[in-house]
């Protein structure tokens, strides 16, 4: 930190860049290895002075969602912290005007699309608040980079909350007179585009993704070749009714654990038997997606 060789604060964080992500599980470990919770206290009040705001919000809510010293403290949900990334942005710069004025204003929030859109009929699912901060607090109680104590199941929880997540959403397409959601395929356009009208904390719009976009390589982070090859090894596996780990042994699938196996791999995690050779379908797909845009 004092070297400045750390991300510096009103900088953007992402947990997919990995030497950001490096940084705030150091940040992690010395909360985690706090010897009580005045250690912790001291140590959480000293970084969120020095280190960058993403970095340390991501670290705390971590540390306390698994450290023995914090099982009883609650802290607020992330909507609420960082509502920036929660409502679009034209309710953020109301309510910073409404602050700076000091006037006292309520502010609704409108969807993202276009009532001429049929996607936006689902839309109160998709942009829910409380939905967007669920997600994101479960991939804190079960990080895909996680080398701690032995979670268990966690490949299968990892499959389970994503099926349940889209089967949901599924039903209330249909409910709406939609069709259920198509299948990704890395090399068809993406029909739907996306405006997710939200900004940075200190500045900058998310960008937009246009309708029908095909994927495109992003440079250092993942090409389009490389997901179809990873992709249709997960599904020889699955065919197969075994995956092969780093050691060319053969593990079972069609076993209690095998959805727990699966799930390690296609996220991937630490716990993957074989990342090399089966990669990270859903980290990366999740890089490269994001990335397409205009």
């Amino acid at each position: 930190i004092e070297d400045e060789r750390v991300l510096g604060q009103h900088q953007i964080f992402s947990l997919f860049n990995d030497r950001q992500r490096a940084e705030a599980l150091m940040l992690i470990e010395v909360l985690m290895q706090s010897k009580d919770f005045t250690t912790f206290k001291a140590a959480a009040a000293y970084f969120r002075e020095e280190m960058n705001e993403g970095e340390f919000i991501y670290a705390l809510y971590v540390a306390v969602s698994h450290s023995e010293l914090t099982h009883d403290l609650i802290l607020p949900p992330l909507y609420e912290i960082t509502p920036h990334l929660f409502t679009n942005s034209e309710v953020i710069n109301k309510a910073l005007s409404a602050k700076m004025t000091q006037t006292p204003g309520k502010f609704s929030m409108e969807f993202t699309g276009s009532k001429k859109n049929p996607e936006q009929r689902v839309a109160y699912f998709g942009e829910d608040i409380g939905l967007n901060s669920h997600h994101v607090h479960w991939h804190m109680d079960f990080p895909f980079w996680w080398n701690g104590y032995q979670m268990d199941r966690k490949g299968e929880l990892f499959f389970w909350a994503h099926h349940q997540l889209t089967a949901r959403f599924d039903a209330e397409r249909l409910s709406n007179h939609l069709d259920p959601v198509d299948e990704l395929y890395w090399n068809r356009p993406i029909a739907e585009g996306f405006a997710p009208h939200t900004q940075y904390r200190y500045g900058g719009e998310f960008p937009n993704r246009p309708d029908n976009k095909y994927f495109e390589d992003v440079d250092g982070i993942a090409r389009v070749r490389d997901m179809l090859i990873i992709e249709s090894r997960i599904i020889d596996a699955v065919d197969h009714g075994y995956i092969v780990d780093a050691e060319g042994n053969q593990i079972d699938l069609d076993v209690e654990n095998g959805i727990d196996i699966l799930g390690n791999i296609i996220e991937s995690s630490t716990y993957s038997p074989n990342a090399q050779y089966y990669g990270s379908l859903h980290n990366s797909a999740h890089k490269i997606l994001g990335r397409q845009v205009d």
